[in-house]
Formats: C-alpha cells, structure tokens, sequence
C-alpha cells in the first residue's frame, strides 16, 4: 500500500473530527471578529487624564483631630481633595471598600460619595449632562472584566440613550472603563463565545472542553492538508477549493490555535497572585495641618496624600516644581525620601516573589511589549532583577500597588500571542488595516467550515448491506 492511499484511508477521521472541530471554529472566529468590531465602537472619553486642579492649603485642619472626632484610629490612606470648590479629607479606611469624606476646613463628615463619581465621570465625559451614582464594585464582572484591573470601582450611568456608564476609582480619581449598551452586549458575548464564560463554575471542565476542541481542530487541519497532498485532484469543484482554502489558511490557522492553546494553558500555570500592600497609618500622628508654607516658593499643589515610609506616616506633595515628603508634623523630609518610599513597596513584593536587590530601576511613561496596555496604569516605576526568570516588577507610585508582574515565560507567551494571535506586526500599517485581516482571516475559517459540513452532509453514503441467496447449484 502506497503512502498516499495510507493517508486517504483517514478520510473518516477528518470527517469524524471535523464535526467536533467546527464548535470551536464557529465560537472562537465568529466571536474573534467580534474583537475588532467592540474596539471600533468602544466610547471614547473626551478626558484621557485625571483631573488635577491646584489644592487650597489655607485654613485646613489637622486630620488627627478631624479622624479622633469620628472615632477612627488608623487609616490605610488619606488625601486632600476638592469637589465644588471646597477642599475635603478622603479617607481609606482598613476592610472597607468605599472611602470617607469630611470637610477639610469644618471637619464635618460628609457623605459625598455620589457627588464625587459624579463630578470624576463629568470631568472624563467634558460634561453637565445628567449623572447618577449607581455603587460600587468591589470585584469584576461580565461587564466590568478583569482587564480594567482597577478596584474597588464607582459606577456612574447617565441619561443617554445608549445607556452609557463609567466606572471610576474615587482613591485616585482615574477612568476604569467606559461602557454603554452596545459593547456591554458585545463584550458578554465574546466572553461567552470566545472564553466559554458559561462554564466558569466549573473551571476544570471549561479547561478541557477548550484543549479538546482545540486538539481537534489542529487534528482536522494537519488531516486535510495530508488528505489533499495525498489526493492528486479532488472530483469536485467544492471539494478542490475547500482543499486550496485549507492549505492557503493553513498557517494563520496555526498561528491562532498555537498561541491560543499557550495562553490558555499559560493562565492554569502563572503563579499566585502577590499580597497587596496595605498602610496602617495612627491618625493621632497626623497633628499638622497642611499648610501653604510645605509648598516651594511660587509653586501650585496638585495632590497631597498620606502614605507609609519607613514605617511611618508621611506627606507626599505633587507639586508643579516636582514630588515632595514630609513628616506626619509637618517637617521637610530629605530628598532620599522618594526612593526609600520606591525601594520598600518593590521589596513588599520582591521578598514574596523571592527576589533580592533590583538591578535597575526606571520611570516608565508608556505601554510597550513587556507592560502593554491591559495593565492599566502609568506611570510605574519598573525594577528589573537578575533572577532565573529576569523579573520584572512595576510599581505605581501613586497608591503602592504592583501594577505587573512579568518574567521571561511572560514575554514569550505575550509575543506569540501578540503576533500570532493578535497580529500586531500589522498594526505599523495602521490599527484598521489589521483588524480588517483579522476578521477576513476569521470569516474565511467559518467559510472554510462551512464549505466542509456542506461536503459532509452531502458525501456518497455506503449502501446497506443486503442477503444474497445463491442460485441452485453455486457457491455463493
């Protein structure tokens, strides 16, 4: 028996697995051309970055005696902030997810909340239109999802047609995500279609379905392309072409369920996620108001909050002529201050991670390959460390989170995913111009599908066998 007739006997078995295969084709393309249809429609904020007017200093109250009023003995952080044009203390306290306001000159408790997601979402919307404060979240759903990484996160809806809500963090005044109800739709779908959320209860089995399927449709290809090799030309017009699309779409094929099955097993594999920071700041500590004199000479506040540094509370200052510390009473602190304060969050994180001293460590402005856009946050102090995995951690500096944690087994699997999966060599040519080849690549898989049932339900069935009665006399 030749090569090619071994080859041509597994004809069932690409029919077999082809049947299987056509679930994940159908779900994973019809929903990957979903992707560049919700980033084309996604709302767009008309603000970008979060608002920072200068902050009045005149008449403020100390927070230790605001804080012992209300009864409240240690916070996990604490700024100074203005909404209305009135300065307020916001405070985080320990366990709870929503912050507290008191009036930073009267000292009186306010509830403003509301008013102040209101005011954050007029603000990135460039806006009066009317707003309402609907909660806050305090974990990630099918409509906020993981990816916005910010919480806990306000969710103001407004009065449009659209139904168009943001999700703002109150700790930091920053955008989580715009959402209205055309991607709110968009987004639930990819996630059921493409993630196979509606098996998220059942972890382990949503895993399998998604390597099974995935299995089968490498199966199903590799048979094919071997299937046509073999065949030296097809009887059918359809079944040549559905043979040439095979081969032609072949690599980019490939390409997906390659980087598709390493990101999904690259999940199952990452490890457990770090402790985050928290301060525990004594507000009986915090007995200086904030006064006009911690400012340099002829220069505007444009943040004041409360953080931890070498175990104690302190100022840090934002100011038009750069970043500032002080002591919980006021005092200036030295100009090391801002790189002890880098140096002991790194070393939170580093010392679970199992890391020693960073090699190098650097102010990062923008998204590249290694800290993409998905994290979220800028800017982030990033520290490289030598160990096997050449880590890399990045700070934020404005609340002490570790915004990433990448090493090398990241960088390999987010390049292939990157390249393979979301062609991003494209995106020199221009965002539109790769997200029209990704979606025709996809619909020609569906095509290719398609074309392969029709085949399938139209193949030449085996006739039943039948009883035979030999003639008198013959040996049947």
């Amino acid at each position: 028996m030749s090569w090619r007739q071994r080859l041509l006997r597994l004809m069932p078995w690409h029919r077999r697995l082809a049947l299987l295969a056509c679930v994940g084709i159908f779900t994973w393309a019809v929903s990957g051309m979903l992707h560049p249809l919700m980033s084309a429609l996604q709302p767009r904020p008309a603000q970008v970055m979060a608002p920072r007017p200068a902050l009045p200093l005149e008449q403020l109250r100390a927070p230790a005696q605001v804080l012992a009023d209300a009864g409240i003995a240690t916070v996990a952080g604490l700024r100074l902030l203005l909404v209305d044009g009135e300065p307020y203390y916001q405070a985080r306290l320990p366990g709870q997810a929503e912050p507290r306001y008191w009036h930073a000159r009267s000292g009186t408790p306010t509830d403003l909340i509301a008013r102040h997601a209101q005011a954050l979402a007029a603000h990135y919307l460039s806006s009066q239109e009317p707003l309402r404060y609907s909660g806050s979240l305090t974990g990630f759903d099918s409509e906020y999802v993981f990816i916005n990484h910010l919480l806990p996160a306000a969710r103001v809806d407004s009065a449009r047609e659209d139904g168009l809500r943001l999700y703002v963090d109150l700790y930091q005044d920053r955008l989580g995500s715009l959402v209205d109800d055309r991607k709110a739709w968009f987004s639930l779908l990819f996630q059921q279609l493409h993630n196979f959320a509606w098996l998220q209860p059942l972890e382990g089995w949503r895993i399998a379905l998604m390597l099974l399927l995935l299995v089968c449709v490498a199966l199903t290809l590799a048979l094919g392309i071997a299937l046509f090799l073999a065949r030296r030309r097809a009887p059918t017009r359809l079944r040549r072409a559905h043979g040439w699309g095979g081969l032609l779409l072949a690599v980019a094929a490939f390409g997906f369920l390659f980087s598709g099955t390493w990101h999904l097993l690259h999940k199952q594999t990452a490890p457990a996620a770090l402790q985050a920071f928290t301060a525990q700041l004594a507000s009986a500590s915090l007995i200086a108001a904030p006064d006009a004199g911690w400012l340099p000479a002829g220069s505007r506040l444009r943040q004041l909050s409360l953080v931890e540094l070498d175990g104690e509370p302190a100022w840090r200052l934002q100011t038009d002529s750069g970043l500032h510390y002080r002591s919980a009473s006021g005092q200036a602190l030295d100009e090391a201050a801002a790189q002890r304060y880098l140096l002991q969050r790194l070393a939170h994180y580093a010392t679970q991670a199992g890391l020693g001293e960073p090699l190098q460590v650097s102010l990062q402005t923008g998204f590249d390959h290694d800290y993409g856009f998905i994290f979220k946050r800028l800017p982030v102090f990033k520290a490289s460390y030598a160990d096997n995995g050449n880590t890399a951690l990045y700070i934020d500096p404005l609340d002490g989170a570790l915004a990433a944690r990448v090493d090398d087994a990241d960088r390999s699997e987010g390049a292939t995913f990157a390249y393979l999966h979301k062609w991003e060599l494209l995106g020199h040519l221009s965002k539109p111009v790769k997200d029209l080849a990704l979606s025709l690549a996809a619909l020609a898989l569906v095509v290719l599908a398609l074309s392969g049932l029709w085949l399938y339900a139209r193949r030449p069935r085996r006739a039943p066998a039948t009883s035979f009665t030999a003639p008198q006399g013959e040996t049947p």
